[in-house]
């Protein structure tokens, strides 16, 4: 009988054609306008490599200047002295990046705005060459002047499609109970539920009849979006069985929570409203409208959203491969729809020996 019940929960649902164009065509259209919408925010710095700079200098020994010019050598920036004429127009006739006047005691670094990149770069430059190398460019204590130099651990950047084409099909995941507005419509307005109870229809068979249709339907309708997406805008996605994993969760869950909203309201339009308001601010937390690595919300709100943790953890598998926000994706998805499936049951019960 439950057999049956999902095979049929499942043809109906795949007849409402409306409902399953929304959930393929949805990420589609938004991944689209906002991976583009976005691109320049998610663009990866590129670094400064070599440019030229202008300087002259005032009461100042050579041998200063000529250890300067050789540390900017190695690290790519070109001195040319330029001893007169007005810096700005030396600047802009020659092209030159910045312009330093060095003098006794003291220096200072003009900057232009065409180069605000290379200008930070010169201005840190200067500032490490004059703090650390100062005193081993001082006659009789010639020295080679050496930068300090750190290697940091990264995050890779990942791009606006990549980052938007992963999060948008796990907030949709999210939103999959719109897949059974049909069915669960027509059962009220026909009185099926009624039919079931003559069949004797158990209450857990009742549930997982329509929460396994369901899922299926959702995970092939999200399964075409991911695909469609990845192929027309070339869409990374890493360690494919385990994203597709989490994805599968991900709609679990998000069934699991929109079929307690229904056994606790028994409305669909009130379950549509709860869903798709507390999915939202899940989302908002969850960086699906700022990314999260740019949020300003505080991380004890980010980690309440399973959103959260399902964005992170396919964000950073698609950029370097693995990633610590696995489990607590998975873990957080299998206790929700837990914890939903009981209230879910319980609420169907009550409502049932209420009607009884």
């Amino acid at each position: 009988m439950n057999r049956y019940l999902i095979k049929n929960n499942f043809k109906l649902m795949f007849r409402n054609t409306w409902s399953i164009v929304v959930m393929v065509m949805g990420p589609i259209l938004v991944i689209a306008i906002l991976s583009s919408a976005f691109s320049e925010l998610m663009k990866s710095y590129d670094g400064v490599e070599e440019f030229m700079v202008g300087y002259r200098t005032t009461d100042v020994d050579q041998s200063m200047v000529e250890a300067v010019k050789t540390a900017g050598e190695e690290a790519g920036i070109h001195f040319y002295e330029y001893p007169e004429g007005d810096m700005k127009e030396v600047m802009e006739n020659n092209e030159l990046a910045g312009f330093v006047e060095i003098m006794e005691d003291q220096y200072t670094v003009y900057k232009s705005s065409d180069f605000a990149a290379e200008g930070i770069a010169l201005e840190y430059f200067m500032n490490q060459v004059m703090k650390v190398g100062m005193s081993a460019a001082l006659p009789g204590e010639q020295q080679d002047i050496s930068l300090p130099v750190e290697q940091l651990e990264f995050m890779p950047a990942v791009d606006s499609v990549d980052y938007y084409g992963i999060i948008y099909i796990v907030y949709f995941c999210w939103c999959c109970m719109i897949c059974a507005t049909g069915v669960l419509s027509n059962e009220k307005k026909y009185g099926i539920l009624r039919r079931f109870r003559v069949a004797n229809l158990t209450e857990l068979q009742n549930y997982f009849g329509k929460f396994i249709s369901i899922v299926l339907t959702s995970s092939v309708g999200m399964g075409s979006a991911a695909v469609i997406t990845a192929l027309l805008y070339d869409i990374h996605w890493g360690k494919p069985l385990v994203s597709a994993l989490i994805v599968f969760l991900m709609i679990v869950a998000g069934t699991a929570l929109g079929m307690m909203f229904y056994a606790i309201s028994d409305s669909m339009v009130i379950t549509i409203i709860l869903l798709f308001t507390i999915v939202w601010f899940l989302g908002f937390w969850g960086g699906s409208f700022e990314t999260y690595m740019f949020s300003g919300i505080s991380d004890t709100l980010k980690h309440l959203s399973p959103i959260y943790h399902a964005n992170r953890a396919l964000v950073e598998l698609s950029c370097m491969g693995e990633s610590s926000y696995v489990s607590s994706a998975v873990k957080y998805s299998l206790g929700l729809t837990v914890v939903c499936t009981m209230i879910a049951l319980l609420a169907g019960s009550i409502r049932k020996r209420g009607r009884a």
